[in-house]
């Protein structure tokens, strides 16, 4: 009896202890492992495990289930680090996180290993989960798993309670932008459902707000670039690039681009700067009529041709400007879809290499009259760097567009970097005549040009479609589909 007596008075004692610790000390036992544990043990819930699957072949994949908690990011370390061969983490049940500070830094982890994730058959992530779900280099779901989001809460009110410059907001976009998701998908989750719900996405806002990742075969402006810059289009070189322009044209032609004098191509001559002797060049030009103000145009231009075959050698220009190239297309197709407020004119221009020739010709012989053109759109390599940096060139000279730049760039991930621009600064390279931006700034038409830093595989052989980045090209042109949008609907005074 005196045992029972002591172990009741024990067993008192720690609960008293337990309680008063909660009643005093709350944020000492849920901020601890331990104490989340307990929490969550009594809301019958349990916290995030990881483990592989019984008679599991390879150790490639690894499962996961549970509430993120304090110890996750230490528990993640551990078993990566145990299991090297990991390379997707199986998200099977995940409904959200009870930490968001560690949540946020395990999630980090995962990117850092370059992890992906994958939601099986009838899979769940929520909430916090969710933004671990992100994390995933490569992200991919089975057509029955969920995927739920929700607005956070402080306790004392949710976050889109708080106004947009709120301080509190901060450490969900910086890693958004770190795991390359739209901005605007914060601000849906703010939006689309209060802390104390849960909404779960459809499959045209998980398309949206990028939330799957697409293979790289899957892409079109991937699988553009790629063809230009294959060994078959021999290097593009200016007088020998008719496959580039076999594949322009039809592609101008599928997606139903008007003509100028009944052709997309404009044969031109020029001097070679080196032979002294007279070449031809042909440029491939085509446009759609604007909605609003379809006699005033905006030109969206890029360079198609590249070097060549130099010493028995080909050089493919991946990057230059295959990069380029690629992305003028996709955007064209897209403006054919999204019908425009001004015409706007898509050209690709040949003879860049050898000295601007291409622009230079379109310039002093305009289809449409000069003052009708209220701005010229280039962009020439824009598929790597390792900064994921960004050059917009042209706003020194073009200040009006400058605020445009600004506001699109908060909404990726992107360092959009400016300069090259000013004559009287030394520590860069000056651009307004390095690209075909420059025949139009001599005539005095505004240009912005988007454009990156030489890399170590410029203008040699070793400028390759393998060594593009996916995702960095990709939210360059995003940025680009954006820039054109705004000025196509508010052109800057």
């Amino acid at each position: 009896m005196k045992k029972l007596k002591k172990l009741f008075i024990a067993l008192l004692t720690v609960l008293v202890l337990v309680i008063a610790l909660i009643y005093f000390f709350p944020q000492l036992i849920f901020s601890s492992a331990l104490g989340q544990k307990l929490m969550l043990k009594l809301s019958d819930e349990s916290v995030a495990e990881f483990y592989f699957k019984e008679n599991q072949k390879t150790k490639d994949t690894l499962y996961m289930k549970g509430i993120i908690y304090a110890n996750t990011l230490e528990d993640i370390k551990n078993v990566l680090d145990r299991n090297p061969q990991v390379t997707t983490i199986a998200m099977v049940e995940v409904g959200g996180s009870i930490d968001d500070e560690v949540n946020l830094v395990a999630s980090q982890e995962i990117r850092k290993r370059n992890i992906n994730t994958y939601l099986p058959e009838n899979g769940m992530v929520a909430s916090g989960g969710t933004d671990m779900f992100l994390a995933g280099a490569k992200r991919a779901a089975h057509s029955s798993a969920k995927l739920g989001v929700h607005s956070w809460s402080d306790g004392e009110k949710g976050g889109d309670k708080y106004p947009k410059e709120d301080p509190s907001h901060k450490k969900y976009i910086d890693y958004y932008k770190e795991m390359n998701i739209p901005t605007d998908f914060y601000w849906y989750t703010l939006k689309v459902a209060p802390a104390e719900s849960i909404h779960w996405m459809t499959p045209t806002e998980i398309k949206k707000y990028e939330v799957l990742t697409t293979k790289k075969e899957d892409s079109e402006l991937l699988s553009l670039q790629k063809a230009l810059s294959s060994e078959e289009f021999a290097g593009r070189g200016t007088g020998k690039n008719e496959k580039a322009q076999e594949l322009i044209t039809n592609y101008f032609k599928t997606i139903g681009l008007d003509k100028f004098k009944g052709n997309y191509k404009i044969s031109f001559d020029f001097v070679d700067e080196k032979t002294k002797k007279i070449r031809q060049g042909t440029n491939i030009v085509g446009y759609i009529k604007g909605e609003t103000y379809p006699d005033k145009y905006i030109v969206v231009g890029a360079h198609y041709d590249h070097m060549g075959i130099v010493d028995g050698i080909v050089f493919n220009g991946a990057d230059d400007n295959a990069s380029g190239t690629a992305a003028m297309l996709v955007l064209a197709k897209y403006f054919t879809k999204n019908k425009p407020e001004h015409s706007i004119i898509f050209a690709a221009f040949d003879a860049e290499e050898l000295g601007l020739h291409g622009s230079k010709y379109f310039v002093e012989n305009p289809p449409v009259s000069l003052t009708d053109i209220k701005l010229d759109i280039n962009f020439d390599m824009i598929s790597r760097n390792p900064n994921n940096e960004i050059y917009v060139v042209g706003t020194y000279p073009y200040p009006q567009f400058k605020p445009v730049v600004e506001k699109i760039a908060k909404t990726s991930s992107l360092k959009v970097s400016y300069g090259h621009d000013d004559p009287k600064d030394k520590t860069k390279d000056y651009w307004m005549y390095s690209s075909d931006n420059g025949p139009f700034h001599e005539k005095g038409i505004p240009n912005i040009t988007f454009s990156e830093e030489d890399h170590p595989d410029y203008h040699k052989p070793t400028d390759d479609f393998k060594n593009t980045n996916p995702v960095f090209y990709k939210k360059v042109v995003q940025l680009i589909e954006k820039f054109i949008e705004d000025v196509d609907t508010n052109f800057p005074n």
